[in-house]
């Protein structure tokens, strides 16, 4: 590739961190943002790793194991300064990837949101696959997952930043090789002021959300015999005896009776 070719060719720089596993209680990568790291991979485009906050170095290994060539670490000791220190690091790249949230005992997926604000750039969340356009990777074909498992594709031009969701359907390697390979570069963050950065209040893990429990546990058998119940005003019944043409005829008549069918 010659110059006047590279330096036109989009960058992209991928968000990671480092997680600690609910069993084993290690520090161990981010599922979400190794699914971003695949995908950026994927774009033939220069791929810089980057993580505000310290990394254990045997985290910051399995990262590059996926094929990376570069992680860039930016050790901060106040937690409050991480998103100042990280606005200059990102703001030279045309695409930024990050997971769509951390895990759910810390995570409150604002980054992505927050990120682009600060950068003035558009966002793109719930990413399954990208596709670039071009040998220079500045416009992108965007899958984008909808409720109900609708999908929409949108053409993004950079910069931009996508958050990608941890279903995309990408496979994650690991090579050893690689990780060998591969180059961590720790960098004394300076970061300046950041008007920009989101305000808030930093909340313990214990009193953030609280997983809704059912009321009571049943079996299927006793819920089903509860929804025949509540319908029992309206004509429902259980059919035990008598053939099947004859059951099957009682079920028609009664979405007759209800409308539910046409014929």
């Amino acid at each position: 590739m010659n110059t006047a070719a590279a330096a036109t060719t989009a960058t992209v720089t991928v968000l990671v961190a480092a997680r600690i596993h609910p069993v084993s209680q290690r520090p161990t990568r981010c599922p979400a943002d190794a699914t971003a790291v695949a995908l950026a991979l994927g774009l033939s485009l220069p791929v810089r790793l980057l993580s505000a906050g310290d990394m254990p170095h045997a985290v910051a290994h399995d990262y590059l194991a996926l094929g990376a060539r570069v992680i860039e670490i930016r050790p901060c000791a106040d937690a409050a300064l991480l998103f100042a220190s990280l606005l200059p690091a990102v703001h030279a790249a045309d695409w930024v990837l990050t997971g769509t949230r951390a895990p759910a005992e810390r995570g409150s997926a604002v980054l992505p949101h927050a990120l682009a604000a600060a950068l003035q750039r558009p966002l793109v969340t719930d990413v399954l696959a990208i596709e670039p356009e071009g040998p220079e990777g500045r416009t992108c074909i965007v899958t984008q997952a909808l409720p109900q498992g609708a999908r929409r594709r949108l053409r993004v031009q950079a910069p931009a930043v996508l958050a990608v969701s941890a279903a995309a359907a990408v496979q994650l390697r690991h090579s050893l090789a690689a990780a060998q390979a591969g180059q961590i570069e720790r960098i004394a963050p300076t970061p300046g002021p950041c008007p920009d950065a989101p305000p808030g209040e930093r909340v313990p893990a214990a009193q953030r959300r609280r997983l809704l429990e059912a009321r009571s546990v049943q079996s299927g058998h006793s819920r089903m015999l509860g929804a025949i119940e509540s319908a029992a005003p309206t004509g429902g019944r259980v059919i035990e005896a008598g053939d099947p043409g004859s059951k099957a005829q009682a079920v028609l008549d009664y979405l007759r009776n209800h409308s539910l069918v046409s014929f």
